[in-house]
């Protein structure tokens, strides 16, 4: 009970996760694809999560709605939601098939995939599927279900909603489809809103769209919002803070313009060091990052940046974990060249 009333004493936040640790158990060993996460989000707030693929991003947010596919598990960590009626509770003590998590998911904290017809139905009218929500979650009544999906039509800034309403997803283009599920999502004015890198497969103009869209609904609905992307272009756009993860962890933190203009971590610092610039030499190379993510398969006790960090120090950074350290101004980073600090050893 301690961790609830610590919740309920932070009012600055809806969200809080404590050293969230989802494992997936397999025959080859234990992959650790989120280990030891810690993230808050305060309301109105949009809290932007980086990283290149296999980083943790999407298993983070899976594991907040509790929809991890086996055989992955939440191993340890605290989730804890502040809701709409002052309570607060710990979504990693719910049953991920009951039906206080099922109250939440849509009415509380909604997600926006990355792929919209990998997530629409492609047998239910999109107005049918807006309807569903409402219908779990604020009343029965199919004339007012109907007025409400309407509506958010409207306000996602599809034309002729009445028309759309039974149109199936094939029917409408790729942006279209991504402002269905926006709907979707905002159709039950949830506090939270994880967006899992929504714009990847839109084209810059729709992108741009889409995002000043969503800010926009954030202003009218007064949610948070979790966006997750690997672009750093929209994080500069959308986020007031940036948590960057790498292989389960976060390894820097701060506000976005802190994080832009004094990047701590090797890692960020060669992330904003790959951006395209305008103004460039033609014909130059990308400064990308050497090698490739590795898999968190039984991990090894040490940072897991050592193998790929031009800053390498052997002896401390292929040791131990460097912990997450405060260096001022709210900047957190994980990085032996700013702290001795080390997380603690675990068997």
């Amino acid at each position: 009970m301690v961790a609830f009333q610590r919740l309920a004493n932070t009012l600055d936040y809806i969200l809080e996760v404590r050293n969230l640790c989802t494992y997936f158990s397999l025959a080859e060993g234990t992959l650790k694809a989120v280990d030891g996460v810690d993230l808050t989000i305060a309301p109105r707030q949009t809290v932007g999560v980086i990283g290149e693929s296999g980083s943790g991003k999407s298993v983070t947010a899976q594991s907040i709605l509790r929809i991890v596919p086996p055989p992955g598990a939440i191993e340890a960590g605290e989730i804890l939601l502040r809701r709409s009626d002052g309570s607060s509770v710990d979504i990693c003590q719910l049953d991920a098939r009951g039906k206080h998590i099922r109250a939440i998911r849509g009415a509380e904290i909604s997600m926006v995939f990355q792929e919209p017809m990998t997530s629409l139905s492609p047998v239910h009218t999109i107005g049918e599927q807006i309807a569903e929500s409402i219908r779990l979650h604020i009343t029965r009544d199919k004339r007012k279900t109907k007025s409400l999906a309407l509506d958010m039509i409207h306000r996602v800034g599809i034309s002729n909603p009445r028309q759309r309403f039974d149109e199936y997803p094939h029917q409408l283009s790729g942006g279209m489809r991504q402002r269905a599920m926006i709907a979707m999502a905002l159709s039950c004015s949830p506090s939270l809103l994880i967006a899992d890198e929504p714009t990847t497969a839109l084209d810059v103009t729709v992108q741009a769209q889409i995002l000043e869209l969503m800010k926009e609904l954030q202003d009218e609905f007064g949610m948070a919002i979790m966006y997750i992307t690997h672009d750093l272009g929209v994080i500069a756009e959308i986020a007031d803070e940036v948590n960057v993860m790498y292989l389960g962890r976060v390894v820097e933190r701060a506000s976005t313009i802190e994080l832009f203009k004094n990047p701590l971590h090797p890692y960020t610092r060669r992330l904003l060091k790959s951006i395209p610039r305008l103004g460039g030499h033609g014909g130059g190379r990308l400064d990308a990052i050497r090698g490739n993510v590795p898999v968190p398969l039984n991990p090894p006790q040490q940072c897991g940046f050592s193998s790929r960090c031009d800053e390498f120090i052997a002896g401390k950074c292929d040791a131990a974990v460097p912990a997450l350290v405060d260096m001022g101004n709210q900047h957190y980073v994980r990085c032996y060249l700013h702290s001795e600090e080390s997380e603690p050893a675990y068997a």
